[in-house]
């Protein structure tokens, strides 16, 4: 994992977990590493998706988090579900590459436990960003006005994010 100079650049920018691999001339490659991320973004986006969309589907709740944030963007409800998701994917795949850098600098492996961990805190800040900034502001006002379950789900949410990346990306590498 060193190089003969000591840590190479990608570990001293993105830490160990996405620079574990195969070294050529001293360099760290880890073609592993960042498919393994992009699969567990994409699996902890979908079980993510799943939850959110899940109470609308079956009638339970009217929570409608990701056609949100389409709307957010293009100002209008209408034709925002396929932006909203499209941000949704981009960002799930992102933060599986930020919660493994953020790992890296602490040195601890990105697995099931700390996925959670991380994905709790992601879910918190989520949470209240989304209750006292966003639902309050939002273009359309459908969503001014959407109660305590909403950021609780995406609390929940963001913890079955994370847990599902670490599983996931963990258990590739």
């Amino acid at each position: 994992m060193y190089s003969k100079y000591g840590k190479t650049s990608c570990m001293i920018l993105w830490g160990e977990n996405l620079c574990r691999g195969f070294q050529v001339k001293g360099r760290s490659f880890a073609m592993n590493s960042w498919v393994s991320l992009f699969v567990g973004g994409l699996a902890g986006t979908a079980v993510m998706s799943v939850f959110l969309l899940l109470p609308r589907w079956m009638g339970w709740g009217k929570i409608d988090v990701i056609r949100a944030a389409g709307a957010l963007v293009i100002g209008m409800r209408e034709g925002a579900f396929l932006l909203g998701f499209s941000i949704h994917s981009l960002m799930g795949i992102s933060f599986a590459f930020i919660y493994s850098a953020l790992l890296g600098l602490s040195h601890l492996p990105l697995n099931g436990l700390t996925g959670l961990l991380l994905g709790s805190l992601h879910g918190v800040v989520v949470m209240l960003l989304v209750s006292i900034v966003i639902m309050e502001h939002h273009p359309v006002a459908r969503y001014h006005d959407r109660g305590p379950v909403t950021g609780l789900a995406q609390l929940v949410a963001h913890m079955l994010y994370g847990l599902t990346v670490g599983i996931v990306a963990g258990s590739m590498n």
